[in-house]
């Protein structure tokens, strides 16, 4: 029996509409297990990723993939038509460097704006109520590794607001011509769902309208309109489960999901890692709450460890990572960030 596609994600979660759009464009039947916005809640999600505590999540089985970028991949590899990669209109090519590129200028360089222009900490009425409470503030201060500052946040704001602009002009520019997807292909792929992240987000929370919106950027907007109808309409509804039922899918399930995981060993390796050694995985940007574990695969691309604290749980996962965007440190007996 094939193990469920499950997705641990929070609605309003931008990175988590990534994966709910690519399984749209994918037609896949999936599964949701929606999880508090906030860190401290979410005590079963923590059973599966021992400290990490960015979300989406996904989980196939006892295989427990984490950070969109790798996610994407993985659906890909499993799932490999139709592809979010498509080919270019009129050529047997598609444009996957670019668009794998893409996700660092819209994750890194517009979300950091985005997030800057996130009404945390606001008492205004307009406002999602969540976004003003004690435990949000905290947990996103937590999050960044540092006190949120209302007065400075707003402060910046004419400044990432500029950084906005200058994206959307990009992004106008590209569709100039009238094409009907970003790399002007014949369906939308996983350029479409980076660019169009940020800007659905806008939308949804009435943020940056003073120059995210369709009178500036009638092409930009018109498209989004397109993409959003598009994934709505090719998407299957998932079928909802608790925290609970995901559990026990991970139990039922062992790690590499039957052989369609494989064990590797990176021959090239920089650093000279090998299977067993103990490490510790941090994020490179925010979130840095490290995860320990034993490595039990390692690609170029991606690295699979079976975490200390399953020995705790008694379920047995195996954790993969990317390994752009984290920092893999030997495990030295150091618990924390700071003595990375």
């Amino acid at each position: 029996m094939e193990p469920p596609i499950i997705l641990h994600h929070f609605e309003g979660s931008l990175f988590s509409q990534k994966i709910v759009w690519t399984l749209s464009i994918k037609k896949l039947k999936w599964t949701s297990v929606i999880v508090s916005p906030i860190n401290k809640q979410r005590p079963l999600l923590q059973l599966l990723v021992h400290g990490y505590r960015r979300v989406p999540i996904l989980q196939i089985g006892s295989d427990i993939f984490i950070d969109t970028k790798l996610i994407m991949e993985e659906l890909e590899r499993r799932y490999p038509e139709p592809s979010i990669f498509p080919k270019r209109n009129g050529s047997d090519k598609s444009d996957k460097g670019l668009s794998l590129a893409m996700s660092t200028w819209v994750d890194n360089y517009i979300f950091s704006s985005t997030f800057i222009l996130l009404p945390i900490g606001s008492k205004e009425p307009s406002k999602p109520k969540l976004f003003s409470t004690k435990e949000f503030v905290e947990d996103r201060s937590s999050l960044i590794g540092a006190p949120i500052n209302v007065e400075k946040r707003a402060s910046e704001r004419s400044y990432h607001l500029d950084k906005i602009r200058i994206s959307l002009d990009w992004i106008e520019l590209q569709f100039s011509d009238d094409r009907d997807w970003f790399l002007d292909t014949p369906y939308p792929g996983i350029a479409d769902i980076h660019v169009a992240m940020n800007l659905w987000f806008y939308d949804i929370l009435q943020i940056a309208k003073e120059v995210a919106n369709s009178k500036l950027y009638p092409k930009t907007y018109s498209w989004l309109s397109r993409f959003l109808k598009y994934v709505k309409s090719n998407g299957i509804k998932p079928e909802k489960i608790s925290g609970e039922e995901a559990l026990e899918v991970a139990k039922k399930f062992k790690p590499f999901n039957g052989g369609k995981m494989k064990i590797e060993q990176d021959p090239n390796d920089i650093n000279k890692r090998k299977l067993g050694d103990n490490v510790i995985i941090v994020p490179d940007d925010y979130g840095k709450t490290p995860v320990i574990g034993k490595i039990v695969s390692l690609s170029n691309s991606r690295i699979g460890i079976r975490p200390h604290g399953v020995d705790k749980t008694g379920i047995e996962v195996v954790t993969w990572f990317p390994r752009a965007g984290y920092v893999i440190k030997p495990d030295n007996g150091l618990i924390g960030v700071g003595k990375l």
